[in-house]
Formats: C-alpha cells, sequence, structure tokens
C-alpha cells in the first residue's frame, strides 16, 4: 500500500525538479531574433543585493538578438567616474565597445556581445574613481548584470552594433571578492528537494495511520 503512494508523490516531484532546470533554457531558446527594450539590475558580485554601482546604468538597455548572437547596449552617468567597464569573453574579460560620448552631460553608450545565456547574471568589472571626493575614492570591483527578460518588449530602436572584443586577463586586479554568480537553480533544486522529502515522510504517514485503522 505504501509504494502505490510514494512512487507517485516521487515521481511527479521529480519530473517538477526537471522541468525547472529546463525553464531558463526553455525561455532563452523562445526569445526571437530582433531588437528589444529591456529593463535589468546590477547586482552585487557575491549575492543577489542591489550594487551601489546600479545607480550608474540608466534603464532600460537595448537588446538585440541575431543568428551571430545576443548583444546589450545601455547608457552610463556620471561617466567621467567610470574608467573601464569590461565583460566576460570566454575564460577571460574584454573593454566593452563605447558607443558615444557625450560630455555635455557626461554620459556614455555602451555595448557588447553576450558570452554566456541571457537567463543567468552576467559578470562585469568596473574601475570608479571619484577625485572630487576627499579622499579620493578609487576601487575596481565586480558586479553581475541581471536582465528582467519578462520586461522585454519589441522596440523599433536600430539594432545593436559590437566590434570584436580585445580579451585581456580575467585575473584582473579587483578590491572586491570576485564571487561566482549565485545561481537561482541551486535554491530551487533544495527546495524541491525539501519538499519532496516532506511529501514522501506524509504519504508513508497516511498510509501507515490508514494501515493501523484497518
Amino acid at each position: 500500500m505504501k509504494k502505490r503512494f510514494v512512487i507517485p508523490f516521487s515521481f511527479i516531484l521529480l519530473l517538477s525538479m526537471m522541468v525547472v532546470s529546463h525553464a531558463p533554457e526553455a525561455m532563452a531558446a523562445d526569445l526571437s531574433k530582433g531588437t528589444y527594450v529591456v529593463d535589468y539590475e546590477m547586482l552585487q558580485a557575491e549575492n543577489d543585493s542591489v550594487s551601489i554601482a546600479n545607480d550608474y546604468f540608466e534603464k532600460p538597455a537595448i537588446l538585440t538578438i541575431d543568428k551571430d548572437g545576443q548583444y546589450l547596449q545601455f547608457t552610463v552617468n556620471h561617466a567621467k567616474w567610470v574608467k573601464f567597464i569590461k565583460s566576460t569573453n570566454g575564460e577571460s574579460f574584454a573593454d566593452v565597445h563605447t558607443v558615444s560620448d557625450d560630455l555635455e552631460n557626461d554620459k556614455r553608450v555602451i555595448a557588447f556581445k553576450i558570452d554566456g545565456a541571457i537567463t543567468e547574471p552576467l559578470l562585469m568589472q568596473m574601475h570608479v574613481v571619484i577625485e572630487e571626493m576627499k579622499p579620493s575614492y578609487d576601487h575596481k570591483y565586480s558586479v553581475r548584470l541581471n536582465l528582467d527578460l519578462e520586461s522585454m518588449e519589441v522596440t523599433d530602436a536600430p539594432a545593436v552594433v559590437v566590434n570584436a572584443p580585445v580579451a585581456e586577463s580575467k585575473s584582473a586586479d579587483t578590491n572586491e571578492t570576485q564571487g561566482e554568480p549565485t545561481s537561482n537553480k541551486a535554491l530551487i533544486y533544495v527546495l524541491l528537494v525539501i519538499i519532496s522529502i516532506i511529501a514522501i515522510t506524509f504519504a508513508i504517514k497516511i498510509n501507515s495511520s490508514r494501515q493501523r485503522k484497518k
């Protein structure tokens, strides 16, 4: 009698885990070629808290998807403070492409080809120098760019065009620890395993109770 209840519960929960684990890949595969506006946040390297650098980046970004890949473009304010921004390029980092500089308004439009899945936060490096502060602020650190894919909307803005990046060492000096991106899937797996254990235990107890009543 126990097996009749335990096996269905286990099978359903295992199936749920498989569906969740493949959900990001399915979402990415469903994205059509074209140009979109998309909201985003800059997260800290070690966790999902919003980075202080988030305010330097204006929203939304422009995302272009074509046969050659996915390209992202956005505007940086206080551009004179931001000395460089680098995106991942294989096992290294590369300077992003500068599309335009607006010196009067202290803004810079940058773009880069996305290396990896847009369903996961994108690791980046940046160097910020604020000489007006006393003492001056001078820090290099890592951030993770997290796209809100649910906010994507088709736009008639020009497609994002990016020159081939020049790769640099991934071990570039940073003042903050460069942590691995926090995976939301890992948390989902843990939660599903816990739910699975609870469901199986509950099913066993129900069956045991029914058998005692008999």
